[in-house]
């Protein structure tokens, strides 16, 4: 049990710091995935049931999330081709900048975060956070009563 709570605690002490960066962009940490969805679309944007799924939200929630960042100037929406009742979501400018500008905090707190690990340790944790995940994605894990 040991493992499994010091694995959330980190995850937790993580989401926490990423909010803290986030929040001087005005984002919280489900906007960013939101944005970052979005844009691994690709040029087409991304559909509101795909955002949906992504984020593990109901289709109303993600289109009052949608409304909110396109209020912002974060996103915005446009008929989706395919289909003649749906939109695709694309980032604006304003919103690729900001995309951008949290990558670079978050790929600059990951580094203060391991600045001074040896990298086998580094090495050593990602191999047993994997299997770990492995294991539990891949329901090895029986419970005996």
């Amino acid at each position: 049990m040991q493992l499994v709570e010091a694995a959330t605690a980190v995850a937790a002490a993580a989401r926490r710091a990423g909010d803290r960066a986030y929040r001087g962009h005005r984002l919280s940490h489900r906007a960013n995935a939101a944005l970052m969805a979005i844009d691994q679309a690709g040029p087409d944007g991304a559909r509101p049931k795909d955002l949906a799924d992504h984020l593990g939200v109901s289709r109303a929630a993600v289109t009052t999330f949608i409304q909110r960042l396109e209020s912002r100037g974060l996103v915005e929406t446009t008929p989706d081709p395919d289909d003649d009742r749906g939109v695709r979501v694309s980032l604006t400018r304003m919103g690729l900048e900001t995309l951008l500008r949290v990558g670079q905090l978050e790929r600059r707190l990951a580094a203060r975060t391991i600045d001074g690990l040896p990298a086998s340790s580094i090495q050593r944790a990602i191999h047993v956070l994997q299997e770990l995940k492995r294991r539990l994605e891949g329901r090895e894990i029986s419970i005996v009563g």
